[in-house]
């Protein structure tokens, strides 16, 4: 009875959540479509920066007055020849008019109070600034985001949406600009113009110009979404980590017995682990030992026979070791293959093997790697050891031989190259890089 009244409660709980989840959805909605308004209203009647603007800086004749009132600002306007398409305006400057305007982007929706008294249409500029596009004192290279309109046959106030604004084409033409730059761009609008439209009649005109309103919504509605859904996946998470909890309520005790278990198993797998390391690393230097290089040279094998992947071997003999143990002991003799161990592992790649194959003899297996790159890494590993004091008690040098492994090739025949080499370098001198060359056939 007690385990049917606590499934009734975690039933009852789930259902709490859920219906708290349903009541914030809901409310989050009807806030969204009732309110969280984003308004700015631009009235011009009082804004300071608007000037008035005709086709006479372009050599034309019109003539352009601008009259402020209460409510609005009156443009009269005479469009005079001279110009090939004469116009009258206004320019509204925002911020600083040039390149910091305002970022009018996450607004839906653009009103225009303004009314002609005349005929034609009236374009709507949103200049644009873009840093790749705009040149210093040049206004014109301000973007033109355009919209053309006849306001006698719109309602009162006119209303846009971003997406129906266009960049002018003469603009595009005019500056030469990317395809991909020639968007409609309202994230920086330094400049909103206000003219006379396309053909406009020769003459007097007037047009009346209250203001210009941009509205959006504080939060944008995909926000919104990934919102809900985000509150959605907690609660249904938060309803997995609850049952979980009940599961693991009801099963302890068998919980309790199989963590034991699982114990046992990683403390067994963890022996086993450590039992395999050991058995492939040098215990002196922690460097890979034979057996441990064996299943990496298969698998490089693999890889030259199936990709056509070059492998290079560098074998290195430390020079006159035999002279150090004799001269300052066995101790310092393994201080020295402990520390070159390290310096070499410092100038390798993760992807290249180091292995202790006996003694002071060593084999780096350079995966992926032709044989001038692989001269190219002894050389600089030879450097290093030169120039570096390995121990106080004097100079420590190596010798280096270097070979390729060929498809198909013995090992053994491939170490026995590589093995010559090195004997060379010892034969001539000590402390150099020498390679067994050969042909490749591709």
């Amino acid at each position: 009875m007690s385990r049917l009244f606590e499934k009734i409660y975690v039933l009852f709980r789930m259902n709490i959540l859920i219906f708290v989840l349903l009541a914030l959805t809901a409310i989050a909605l009807f806030a969204y479509e009732n309110g969280l308004d984003n308004i700015e209203f631009l009235k011009l009647s009082d804004f300071p920066y608007v000037i008035a603007q005709s086709d006479s800086v372009d050599g034309g004749g019109s003539a352009v007055k601008l009259t402020r009132t209460d409510s609005s600002v009156i443009m009269d306007y005479e469009l005079r020849e001279g110009y090939a398409y004469p116009y009258a305006g206004v320019k509204i400057f925002l911020g600083d008019g040039k390149v910091r305007g305002k970022d009018l982007s996450h607004y839906d929706s653009i009103f225009v109070w303004v009314k002609p008294r005349g005929e034609g249409s009236v374009r709507l500029y949103m200049r644009g600034y873009d840093s790749a596009i705009y040149r210093d004192g040049d206004e014109t290279s301000l973007k033109f985001n355009e919209i053309e309109f006849f306001p006698l046959n719109e309602t009162y106030p006119a209303v846009f949406v971003p997406q129906e604004f266009r960049v002018a084409g003469w603009w595009v033409a005019q500056n030469e600009v990317d395809v991909h730059k020639a968007r409609v761009d309202l994230s920086n609008i330094p400049l909103i113009e206000i003219q006379t439209g396309t053909n406009a009649p020769l003459g007097y005109g007037t047009l009346e110009i209250r203001g210009l309103c941009f509205k959006g919504k504080k939060i944008a509605k995909e926000d919104l979404t990934t919102g809900i859904v985000g509150v959605w996946f907690v609660t249904f998470f938060m309803i997995l980590v609850i049952r979980f909890f009940d599961y693991s309520r009801e099963r302890a005790a068998a919980k309790k017995k199989r963590e034991e278990l699982e114990k046992n198993l990683k403390a067994l797998e963890i022996e086993k682990t450590e039992y395999e390391k050991s058995s492939k690393e040098d215990p002196l230097t922690g460097c890979l030992n034979r057996a441990g290089f064996s299943s990496i040279l298969m698998r490089e094998q693999e890889n030259l026979v199936k990709n056509d992947s070059p492998v290079s071997f560098v074998i290195l003999d430390i020079d006159h070791f035999k002279h150090i143990n004799d001269q300052y002991g066995h101790s310092v003799g393994d201080e020295v293959l402990v520390i070159l161990c390290k310096l070499i592992q410092s100038k390798i790649r993760n992807t290249d093997a180091l292995v202790r194959w006996g003694g002071e003899e060593f084999v780096i297996l350079c995966s992926d790697t032709p044989i001038q790159n692989a001269q190219f890494l002894a050389e600089k590993l030879r450097m290093a050891i030169e120039n570096t004091q390995l121990i106080k008690q004097q100079q420590v040098t190596c010798s280096f031989g270097i070979a390729e492994m060929v498809a198909g090739e013995d090992p053994k025949r491939l170490f026995e190259r590589a093995d010559k080499a090195l004997y060379a370098s010892k034969e001539n001198g000590r402390n150099r890089v020498t390679s067994a060359t050969f042909k490749r056939t591709r």
